[in-house]
């Protein structure tokens, strides 16, 4: 009877902590940009639909930059830019961006976090920015649209982003474009020394 009563604790316990795993959770990120066109990206997902909330703390009364957030499917395809607050919270700064979505559905998501003036572009079934291609300038030089330029604000880099209700969140690995291009150099370079052990 105590081996019975062992198996369906163990049983119990297991289905207890399998039911902790799939629980929403909260997640924050933060980090510092230094040009006009940075970008993080963070992948996410839900088991089931429910309530997320989406927001950035960082502009501080311009301390920081202003930040826009863009929401993608598993493909890559864009869903949404969210800038700005919305009014659904009390303690952020004015354009801090920040959204709750109410039965939003299961599934595998990303989430980027840019400056406001290098924008997601919209309807765009990849991942796109408006300055994409253009020459990064750092934050110091930069003049954000948003900021006063009487001020000399949103000069700061910091960012502080968090996605609350979600079931897994992290940074995504991104290859930097010179990563890609060393890549790309080093596959030609084997292409051309096989075609010319070939030749031989």
């Amino acid at each position: 009877m105590s081996t019975h009563f062992a198996l369906r604790s163990l049983a119990a316990a297991t289905l207890g902590f399998a039911a902790l795993a799939a629980q929403a959770a909260d997640f924050s990120f933060s980090g510092q940009f230094t040009h006009n066109t940075d970008v993080v990206q963070i992948d996410f997902s839900l088991s089931s639909d429910q309530t997320i909330t989406l927001f950035t703390d960082s502009w501080q009364s311009g301390l920081n930059f202003d930040p826009t957030l863009g929401l993608y499917n598993a493909q890559h395809a864009w869903l949404q830019t969210i800038d700005d607050n919305d009014g659904s919270f009390a303690g952020l700064g004015y354009f801090d961006a920040g959204a709750v979505l109410t039965s939003f559905a299961a599934g595998h998501y990303r989430l980027t976090l840019s400056l406001a003036g290098n924008d997601p572009i919209a309807g765009a079934n990849t991942i796109g920015f408006t300055l994409d291609g253009s020459t990064p300038v750092a934050l110091a030089d930069w003049v954000q649209p948003s900021s006063d330029i009487n001020a000399g604000d949103q000069k700061g880099g910091y960012w502080s982003l968090h996605l609350n209700g979600v079931d897994h969140a992290a940074i995504a690995a991104v290859p930097e474009p010179g990563s890609v291009a060393l890549m790309l150099a080093g596959l030609a370079g084997l292409a051309l020394g096989q075609r010319r052990r070939k030749g031989t």
